[in-house]
């Protein structure tokens, strides 16, 4: 993937997430306050579930990041954990 950021080029590579897990995106509010967006998001207190993501984006300047470097292997950690 490829793309510019304030005339800088980035080169992203789309990363997985590990079975089990899934990226949500957040929106902060009153308690009370009628979420936004499509109806039957989930509202827990103040903060309310606007979407959901499989796989995330990891970018580098000029170049795509190294497979199995950085964010990749961040991703690693979770199973990891559990196992141990």
């Amino acid at each position: 993937l490829w793309a510019s950021f304030r005339g800088r080029r980035l080169g992203g590579r789309e990363l997985p997430l590990p079975p089990g897990y899934r990226g949500v995106v957040l929106r902060g509010g009153e308690p009370g306050e009628p979420p936004l967006g499509e109806p039957g998001h989930l509202q827990a207190g103040w903060v309310t579930v606007t979407g959901a993501f499989e796989a995330i984006t990891d970018w580098g300047a000029d170049t795509a990041p190294a497979p199995g470097r950085g964010l990749a292997r961040a991703l690693q950690w979770g199973p990891l954990a559990q196992a141990v």
